[in-house]
């Protein structure tokens, strides 16, 4: 069962008449299963399994935070306003005429071209360097011009904070590209120029305290909690800022609704039928001599059939004016 689909085997096959699950069908209606759950996911533009985000927000100047998903069942964290923690660099130009870095799932993935000769560095992942300091460190390691280092914050307090903070926290997963999920081959800063200068890695790393969350999908600033790095915080808005807030929560149902799982159940059962058959057939003659005929239903492929749509139609996600996608 794929993480997505929105029903179990059993229950496709309580919509499939005369067939019986553990036969010559189950890899078949398993297949259209997560096709078709996946396609009303698409059709209704929200994911319905319970799953963990991590995503990144544009400050809309507003009181209510729309959040992509929903309903929410918890909030991990508001961090907001994001600051160089590190920086990488080639000092080498005369060896390198190009350098790059970027950070993807799994790693910082250094690049280089030299006298028209390209070389992708070790990767150096989250997983062996776990903080900035020990990912700077191997930054540097590489050799052939690479140097990294820990930005430090001005108050003499934090000073080398950032050294210490998870180095996997650079990587902000995308929102989109559901189909590049645990590729390990998604990017979220870079490539970016190193050569002779720095490329900066960013983080959100100022906790917001003052929002409270509503299961319905939206964050509002509530009372005026201390939050001094942002402006004016006893106008209790959301500052106007690209992807200036980054919020981990976890959203979706723990049990898919009725409605949403008959209407998965009775497209896969539509999709299932269409296979046995020439989709293209209107009429056929029996042996008995009597005719008999139906239309070609393959548009269901390409949308919902009405009754699908009508157990759908309260769950879909409409959205007027939205900024969040």
């Amino acid at each position: 069962m794929a993480a997505k689909d929105l029903i179990t085997l059993t229950r496709a096959y309580a919509n499939i008449q005369g067939q019986t699950q553990g036969g010559q069908y189950d890899t078949l209606i398993s297949t259209l299963i997560t096709s078709y759950s996946d396609a009303i996911e698409k059709y209704c533009r929200r994911r319905f399994v319970s799953h963990f985000y991590d995503e990144l927000y544009n400050g809309t100047g507003d009181k209510r935070l729309l959040l992509r998903q929903y309903p929410i069942q918890s909030v991990t964290s508001v961090r907001y306003m994001p600051v160089t923690v590190a920086k990488v660099t080639n000092i080498d130009t005369a060896l390198n005429q190009q350098a790059r870095v970027q950070v993807t799932s799994t790693g910082l993935q250094c690049w280089r071209m030299a006298s028209g000769a390209a070389t992708t560095e070790t990767l150096l992942t989250w997983a062996s360097y776990p903080t900035l300091t020990s990912l700077m460190n191997a930054a540097t390691a590489l050799g052939n011009g690479w140097q990294g280092q820990i930005v430090g914050e001005a108050s003499a307090q934090f000073q080398g904070d950032y050294g210490l903070w998870p180095s996997a926290d650079l990587y902000v997963p995308g929102s989109y590209g559901d189909a590049l999920e645990g590729a390990g081959i998604q990017t979220s800063q870079g490539y970016m120029n190193a050569r002779g200068v720095y490329a900066e890695l960013k983080m959100h790393t100022y906790e917001l305290q003052g929002y409270q969350w509503d299961a319905r999908g939206w964050l509002l600033r509530a009372i005026p909690y201390t939050d001094p790095e942002l402006m004016h915080p006893e106008d209790l808005i959301w500052p106007v800022g690209i992807n200036n807030f980054r919020i981990q929560y976890t959203a979706g149902y723990s049990t898919v609704p009725e409605g949403v799982q008959e209407a998965c159940a009775r497209w896969v059962a539509y999709a299932f039928n269409l296979a046995l058959r020439d989709p293209a057939l209107t009429t056929q003659v029996p042996s008995s001599g009597t005719s008999s005929g139906w239309a070609a239903s393959a548009s269901s492929n390409a949308r919902p059939p009405l009754d699908v749509c009508a157990l759908l139609a309260p769950y879909c996600r409409r959205t007027v004016a939205g900024n969040q996608g």
